[in-house]
Parts: structure tokens; C-alpha cells; sequence
């Protein structure tokens, strides 16, 4: 039989065709299936709007019939067979004899119903085995064929056939619609009913998560259709969050299922719906008369028949008209020539200019206009990216970049220069991803007043800022320093202070750091020309520069004048350079000034909507989580951290969002119980994207991961971090300031026999905070002091209860906690496990405080070790050499007599290993022995 389909299966298939989106409307059909083999046929409709997927659909099933070994016809309608009568069946039966005279005869309406006959015996004859005969497309059937099915629901086929007939609701056969409704409320036929997709199985179709943001607008923005769901992931809405511009083509598979239906226009049709495409997403026949030049009375039969084509529809309760969906529209315009489509978008803009409308419709059609554009297009430009600035940012983007064209030597009305140069500014820092303007950096850079001067420098600084922050550092430190090459001579004028400013901030980011001599000269001259705003700056540099490099001390004292000029200064005058205040935030965070650190961060935060400098966002949200780390708010850090990460994803900052996933890695540690897998994974993705030349983020990050080795118990990894990072045991490559808590960490991973040894990184720890009066780096070298003294465990415990209370000075309760922990170990072993049990109460409640559930875990743990150790210290003695012994010290020595390790020991035990060394350091003293080695002579001896 013609049409008839054979499917050959890969042999990992399984045999399973059904579609995974629709298999609620698939199992309808695979019902019909097994009714068809049961002997018994039926009438299916398959209804929906196009782009539902009928097409898959009924492609399923007939893989899925032919896997059944059931006879498949199938044949697809199109227009330019419509003046052939019954040209559906002639295509799937014309082999069998006689069918073309019955064709012939199916002219003379004599002779149709002898016609219908005919073809029901055909495929009554046909059918005996079982038969698929599946029509799609059939609102394209010529009259005949549509009243050959109406003839098969009056008086079906006696014979297992499965007839099923897919059509669009809008364009089918009115009667052979009413014939099949009457024929389902009698049970002679079923419809089955295409309906938008849920987000569920858009999520199916896409391969995305149920819960991903990305799916739902995409959901929202294809109304739940097949097609256009996978045309707005192919145009990448989910980068963008916005519609492709309406004339980027569409990608070809999609454009080549819409160009049939285009190419089958009339030219007059065509005509007509280029103009209404030109026009906008709604257009009324008057002004689709206007701007195609046809007069209107031919106007509207031609948009009678796009409606009747399902290609325009008519807007409820108005006037106007618009395209079936905007895929179609855009597929249009996007399709003939451009200078026609440019003279239509002329005609569009005259017509909208004369009704006054709004300067975001005109400037649609200036931006398509492939003239050169006049002083009146400019007005309009700049007028539509101001009405579009605060509500979207990327749409007063887009008129600015239009308004580009211009170039800057016909720009002769100063107002409308200094108008655009502004409103670029604005745009540059607000909303959306930076790295999507990076060509309007350069037209801000081409804008900038020609000569030098205070203008043209805040330009060319701002302009360095961008580059910056999207990564481009050298090119940023370039620009500086050619823009400086204007002002030759030892005197530094008013003009030359921002930017030398600004070259010193981007020094930080570009593995130099800035020369304290020349931020002192920047500094004289600022306060020389009475630049408050750049004084400012220059103090924060310093601050933040001592901070990471010198003595924390001198930093101190910078920060304290710093923040006197930055409080002293209006909202307004720190509006023009917010990042000195974040500058002046991470020195005061590198030094352990959380509570003013946070105060500018929030401030500066503040700022940045209203001197659109929002890009900056995520360093200021970074700085809050900063400081709530440090203090105990560790489940708002980890909060803010997470917004941080989020602001950073958005704007598009190059670095932002590595020292986001540091902070991330960080947190998880102290939040989540066994949060250190999870932990590395992040720290070493923070690792692995950071650009070596951005030396601040490469520590930070490095650091980071380290922690997260050291928690995980990979020491040798941690060590080898610190060191390398560090460049080497001086650790001459990290700020003075964070010296002592690298120190302490060393301490901590260092094996005994390693060089140098726990004692030396401790002497060292000692060493890096012997000048600090701060209490966070003091606090780290007596903890490192402690790990090496667990042979007194009374000191040790002092030391870190020493620790503790400078902790505690400075808010951070975390650390606080975390220091009482090993006071509490150091305590049991001294005998005094009561006292010990008191500490760790105390230090759980203080990470309960702070949020840091890991390490309440850990004291809560440990105490709960202690007091049913401290139970059987009361209840059990022996006799003999070990008689002084408890039961479980006894079995801690004899495990260790068989050469275990501690941490083994503590896996056998289910116990910690600081308990293990508890343990320990008391067998020690009751046994009156100083190492393992002895124990386990002892232990063998005893045996």
C-alpha cells in the first residue's frame, strides 16, 4: 500500500516510542492500538494549535504501530492539493485497480457517494490484518477527501482500521468539525486534545530541574507550546532573560516549518503582512494601509484572509490585529529584502511621529532604519532610553546604542552630547550583565569632552572601573596611563587625580600592589586642590594596601582617617565613587573591624541604585558577608553570601562570583554538619576559575580550599595550599595580618616529623603577632602555641581559653567556640573531665548562637564522650600494671600496642580523634610514659 511505513529500531530501543511529554494523549492512541489488535478499529481526532506537536505525535504512533507489526498508511495534506478531489486517498490507495476512474468520476457530484463507497471498501479490504491510516494536516484536505471521513463516521469500516486525523482547531472543515463532535457524543469517534504544556513536562522537554527560574520564564514565554518552548531555548532566553529583536532570524529548523506557510502567500497577501510585521506586534488596517502604500479597502480582505490562514488573529474587543504568535512575526520581517523593510520602518516612524506617540514606539523603527539619522531621530533616542532607564536598563541600552550611529563631530548641540554621555553613564552601571555593554564602554570613552580636564578624566576613570571589573585589567591600566600622558610636569593638577587614583585601585587587581610613596603623593595633591572625594580614595588605598602588606597597625591608623573623611561626606559627593567606600570596608574587614566594616559596606550598598553604580553590588554583598563571618551571624553570612553570588552571576563581573564561592566554601563548613565534601567541591571550583594574575582573590581563594583539605583531613594537601600560596614558610606572599591564623592552621596539619615541625610553625605563629595589637591575629598564635603542648595539658588549656577570650573581644563567637572545644580536650586530660564538661557546654551554646551547627556538633560530641567516659573512670579500676588504667584507656592502649594510627583508633572507637589523644596524653602520666613506642613495650609485656 502506498504510504505504508516500515521502522527500523536501534537494539538498545527497547521498543518504546512513546513519546515522554505527551504520554497521557500517547496512551490514548496505544489504547486504540490494542483495541485495533483485538479486532476492533475506531475514529481518533488529534486536535491542537500548531506547534503542539500533533506531527511527534502521530509520528510515535505509527513507529509504535509498525513495531506491532500492524500495516501503517500515512499521508500529510498540504495546500496545493486542495483542487484535487480526493487526493488524500488517491495518494494511499492509488495502486489498487479501478481507483482512477473512480477519481475521474468523483468530479460529477452524481457520482460521490459512489466515490465514498469506493474508497470505504478499499480500505475495508485493506484492513483485514489491521490498519493504521493516519492523515495529518488534514485542515489542507480538499472538500472531497473531508467528506469521504464525514462519510466513514456515518457508516464506519467494518474491519479493525484505525483512522486518525490530525488537524489545527482554527483552520478545519466547520462541517466536518460538527460532523465529528456529533460522532463522539454517540461513541463513534474520540478527540484528543492538545493542550500547552505543563511546567513539569516542559522540564521533561528541555532537560531542566522543575524548581530552575530559567524553565519557568521560558514556560511563560512559549505559553506552554512544544515549539516555541524550544525555539526560546534555542535563542537562549535563559542567557538573556528577553526576547530575541524582531529581525534576527530564526534558527533554520524553526523557520523552515513557518516558511511554508509564507511562501505560499499570494504577493498581495504578502504585502500586506510585511507591513503589519513592520509595524508591531499590533497594528490596525488603517495603519497597515498607510505604511504599505495599498489602499484600504484591499487591504482588508487581504488581512481576511491571514486570519482565515490562522496567520493573523484579531485582538478582543478592539480594533487591531495581531500575528498568531511572535515567532511568525518576526519570521516575517526578518525574511524580505532590507531597504524595503527599511522604507517600511520610515513610513512606520513619519506615521507614529505625526500621532505623537510615545519615544519607545518611534525608536523601533529608527533602530531598523538603514538611513543616516537626523537631529530629530537623536531627540528621540535619548528621550526613549531616559523613559526606559529605571524600568529596563537593556532597553535604554538598546536606544543608546542606536543613537551611537551618530558620530561624535555631528553631535553639535552640547546639551544632547552631555545628555547622552550621562544617560550612558547610568546605563553602563545599572542593571544587567556588564559584559553585554562592553561596546558602550567604548562609545562612553568616545563621548568623553575632547580636551583634557576634570570632565574627561571622571570619564576615562569610570571607563577604567568597567574594564576592571569585566577582567580586562591591563587594558584598563593602559588606558590610564595613556590618558596620563597628558599631563607631563612634576605638578600633579586637579585633572590628573582621579585617574591616578584609579590606576593605583586597578594595581590591586593586577598582581602589583600599589607604592605607599605614590598613593602619598596622590594623597598631597588631593588634599591640595581640595578633592575631598579623591582624598577619600587615596586613604582607602593606603588603608586597604598596609592592611594586605605592612603593618597592620600603621593600617589601623589609615582606616580610622579614612573613615573620618568618608563620614564626613554627603550621599551625594560619595555617589560618584562608592568603590573607595568598599575599599575602606575590606581594609577595616582585613583588620577585624567587622561592626565599622559593615557600617560602610551597608551604606555604600546603599548608594549604588541611586548613582547607578548597581554593577558594583556584589563586592559591597561580599564585604557584609565578610564581616558577618567574622561575628555571630554565620547563617546571615551564608545568606549574603548567596545573594553576593547571585548579584555576581547577574552583572557579569569577571571575579565576583570566585570570592563568592570562597565565602561559600567557608560557610558550609561552619553551618553544615557534614558539609566538607560539598566544601572542597566549591573551594576548588573557586580555585580552579580565578585568574593567577589577580593576586588578592588567588590567596583568598587558595585559602579557602585549604581550610576545607584541613577539615577533610587531607593535611600534607593543606600544608602543600599554604605553602605554595604563601610562597614558602615566611609566608612573604600574604598580608601580615592574616600571617598568624596560616601559621596556626600549619601548626595544626604539620606532621611530627616533618620541617619545619609543629613547634616551629607555632614559634612562627608567635613571631607574625608579636607587633599586632589586633586580637583575631593574636588569638590564632596562641592557638597554635597550644597544639604543640599537649604534653601539659594545663597550659594548653589555658592558652586556649586565652585564645578564646580574644575571640570573644572582637564578637566571633564561632571562634570563641572553637577554641573552648580544645580547651575542653586539653581540660579531660588533665583529670579535671567534670570542668571540661562545663567548658563544652558553654561552647555549644555559643555556636548555637553563631549558627555554627558544625561545630556545636562538635562540642556536643565531645561532651557526650566525656561524661560516659568520666562514668567509668568512677566505676572501673583493675590491678596490675594497668590497674591504674580505666577499662576504655585500657582498650585505647591495647589498640595502639597493634601500631594503629589515631585516626584509625578513632574509627574503631566511632570516637573523635582529639578524644583519642586525650586518652593518650592520661596514659601517659599514669603510666609515667612519654610515647607510643613505650606503650606498646608495655602493652606486650603486660600481655
Amino acid at each position: 500500500m502506498k504510504g505504508e511505513r516500515t521502522v527500523i529500531r536501534d537494539s538498545d530501543s527497547g521498543g518504546n516510542s512513546r513519546p515522554a511529554v505527551r504520554s497521557g494523549e500517547a496512551q490514548r492512541l496505544w489504547s486504540a492500538l490494542d483495541d485495533l489488535g483485538r479486532g476492533r478499529g475506531r475514529i481518533i481526532e488529534v486536535v491542537g494549535e500548531p506547534g503542539m506537536g500533533k506531527t511527534h505525535l502521530l509520528s510515535c504512533l505509527a513507529d509504535e504501530a509498525a513495531r506491532r507489526s500492524f500495516t501503517v498508511a500515512s499521508s500529510r495534506c498540504t495546500e496545493f492539493e486542495r483542487n484535487l478531489p480526493c487526493q488524500v486517498f488517491v495518494q494511499l490507495l492509488g495502486t489498487i485497480p479501478g481507483l482512477r476512474s473512480v477519481r475521474e468520476e468523483s468530479r460529477r457530484e452524481a457520482t460521490r457517494f459512489r466515490v465514498y463507497d469506493a474508497v470505504r471498501t478499499m480500505l475495508r479490504d485493506r484492513a483485514e490484518q489491521g490498519l493504521v491510516l493516519i492523515l495529518d494536516d488534514f485542515h489542507w484536505a480538499d472538500t472531497t477527501s473531508q467528506e469521504t471521513v464525514e462519510y466513514l463516521l456515518r457508516i464506519p469500516v467494518d474491519a479493525p482500521l484505525l483512522l486518525v486525523v490530525s488537524q489545527r482547531t482554527r483552520q478545519a472543515s466547520t462541517r466536518l468539525r460538527s460532523a465529528l463532535a456529533h460522532a463522539i457524543d454517540f461513541g463513534n469517534a474520540e478527540r484528543i486534545e492538545l493542550a500547552p504544556l505543563t511546567v513539569a513536562q516542559s522540564a521533561d522537554l528541555l532537560g531542566q530541574p522543575v524548581s530552575s527560574s530559567t524553565l519557568r520564564s521560558l514556560h511563560a514565554a512559549s505559553g506552554g507550546n512544544p515549539s516555541r518552548l524550544e525555539l526560546a531555548f534555542a535563542d537562549k532566553w535563559h542567557e538573556s532573560q528577553r526576547p530575541p529583536a524582531v529581525d534576527q532570524p530564526l534558527p533554520e529548523r524553526f523557520a523552515a516549518v513557518l516558511a511554508g506557510e509564507i511562501d505560499a502567500l499570494a504577493p498581495h497577501f504578502l504585502a500586506v503582512a510585511r507591513a503589519a510585521a513592520v509595524i508591531g506586534s499590533r497594528f490596525t488596517l488603517d495603519a497597515v494601509a498607510e505604511v504599505s502604500g495599498i489602499r484600504r479597502d484591499e487591504v482588508c480582505p487581504a488581512v481576511s484572509e491571514l486570519i482565515r490562514r490562522d496567520l493573523l488573529r484579531p485582538v478582543s474587543r478592539t480594533a487591531a490585529f495581531t500575528f498568531r504568535y511572535p515567532e511568525l512575526r518576526r519570521q516575517i520581517h526578518a525574511t524580505f529584502d532590507p531597504c524595503s523593510r527599511a522604507s517600511l520602518h520610515r513610513r512606520a516612524l513619519a506615521m507614529l511621529a505625526r500621532q505623537d506617540a510615545p519615544a519607545t514606539e518611534q525608536a523601533v523603527h529608527i533602530e531598523q532604519s538603514l538611513s543616516e539619522l537626523t537631529e530629530q531621530d537623536l531627540r528621540t533616542l535619548i528621550l526613549a532610553a531616559r523613559e526606559e532607564l529605571q524600568t529596563s536598563p537593556h532597553q535604554a541600552a538598546r536606544w543608546l546604542r542606536v543613537a551611537l550611529r551618530v558620530p561624535v563631530s555631528q553631535l553639535r548641540d552640547e546639551n544632547e552630547q552631555r545628555d547622552l554621555l550621562g544617560l550612558l553613564t547610568l546605563v553602563l552601571g545599572t542593571g544587567g550583565r556588564l559584559g553585554d555593554k562592553s561596546d558602550l564602554v567604548l562609545g562612553l570613552r568616545r563621548l568623553a569632552p575632547a580636551e583634557p580636564g576634570p570632565a574627561r578624566s571622571r570619564v576615562i576613570a569610570f571607563c577604567s572601573l568597567l574594564q576592571g571589573y569585566l577582567g580586562h585589567r591591563a587594558a584598563a591600566q593602559a588606558l590610564l596611563n595613556q590618558e596620563l600622558e597628558s599631563f607631563p610636569g612634576p605638578d600633579v593638577p586637579a585633572a590628573a587625580v582621579p585617574l591616578l587614583v584609579q590606576r593605583e585601585v586597578t594595581k590591586i587587581f593586577n598582581e602589583q600592589m600599589p607604592e605607599l610613596e605614590q598613593v602619598q603623593l596622590i594623597l598631597r595633591a588631593a588634599r591640595k586642590h581640595g578633592d575631598r572625594i579623591n582624598e577619600a580614595g587615596a586613604l582607602a588605598l593606603r588603608a586597604l594596601t598596609q592592611a594586605l602588606t605592612s603593618d597592620p597597625e600603621d593600617a589601623r591608623i589609615s582606616a580610622e582617617e579614612c573613615a573620618s573623611v568618608v563620614d564626613s561626606l554627603t550621599d551625594e559627593v560619595l555617589c560618584d565613587h562608592p568603590e573607595f567606600v568598599a575599599m575602606l570596608g575590606w581594609a577595616e574587614g582585613f583588620l577585624g573591624f567587622r561592626t565599622e566594616a559593615a557600617g560602610h559596606f551597608k551604606r555604600g550598598a546603599s548608594l549604588l541604585p541611586r548613582c547607578g553604580r548597581t554593577f558594583l553590588r556584589p563586592i559591597f554583598l561580599n564585604g557584609i558577608a565578610f564581616c558577618y563571618v567574622q561575628s555571630n551571624r554565620v547563617s546571615e553570612a551564608r545568606a549574603m553570601a548567596a545573594k553576593a553570588k547571585q548579584a555576581a552571576l547577574e552583572e557579569g563581573g569577571a571575579d565576583l562570583p570566585i570570592l563568592a564561592l570562597a565565602l561559600e566554601s567557608w560557610l558550609l563548613l561552619l553551618t553544615e554538619i557534614r558539609g566538607e565534601r560539598r566544601a572542597l567541591v566549591t573551594a576548588e571550583q573557586a580555585v580552579n576559575t580565578v585568574d593567577a594574575s589577580n593576586r588578592p582573590l588567588s590567596v583568598l581563594t587558595t585559602i579557602s580550599l585549604a581550610i576545607a583539605a584541613r577539615v577533610q583531613g587531607d593535611h600534607p594537601r593543606a600544608t602543600a595550599l599554604l605553602l605554595t600560596v604563601g610562597g614558602g614558610p615566611d609566608l612573604r606572599d600574604i598580608p601580615p595580618v592574616m600571617r598568624p591564623a596560616l601559621y596556626e592552621m600549619l601548626t595544626a596539619t604539620a606532621a611530627d616529623n616533618s620541617s619545619p615541625s609543629p613547634a616551629e610553625w607555632a614559634w612562627l605563629a608567635a613571631s607574625a603577632a608579636q607587633d599586632v595589637t589586633l586580637p583575631m591575629p593574636r588569638a590564632f598564635a596562641l592557638m597554635a602555641r597550644a597544639h604543640v603542648l599537649h604534653e601539659s595539658p594545663a597550659v594548653a588549656a589555658d592558652l586556649y581559653q586565652e585564645a578564646s577570650c580574644l575571640f570573644s573581644s572582637i564578637g566571633a563567637n564561632w571562634a570563641q567556640a572553637w577554641a573552648m572545644t580544645y580547651a575542653a580536650s586539653c581540660i579531660a586530660a588533665d583529670g579535671r573531665t567534670p570542668e571540661a564538661i562545663t567548658v563544652l557546654g558553654y561552647a555549644e551554646e555559643l555556636a548555637l548562637r553563631a549558627g555554627a551547627s558544625r561545630l556545636f556538633e562538635n562540642a556536643r560530641q565531645l561532651r557526650r564522650e566525656l561524661a560516659a567516659f568520666n562514668e567509668e573512670d568512677e566505676k572501673e579500676e583493675s590491678e596490675g600494671v594497668l590497674s591504674m588504667l580505666t577499662v576504655r584507656e585500657r582498650e585505647v592502649a591495647g589498640i595502639v600496642g597493634t601500631g594503629k594510627k589515631t585516626r584509625e583508633i578513632a574509627q574503631e572507637l566511632s570516637v573523635s580523634p582529639r578524644t583519642v589523644d586525650a586518652h593518650l596524653t592520661r596514659i601517659y602520666r599514669k603510666l609515667n610514659i612519654s610515647s607510643r613506642a613505650a606503650l606498646a613495650r608495655l602493652m606486650a609485656q603486660a600481655s
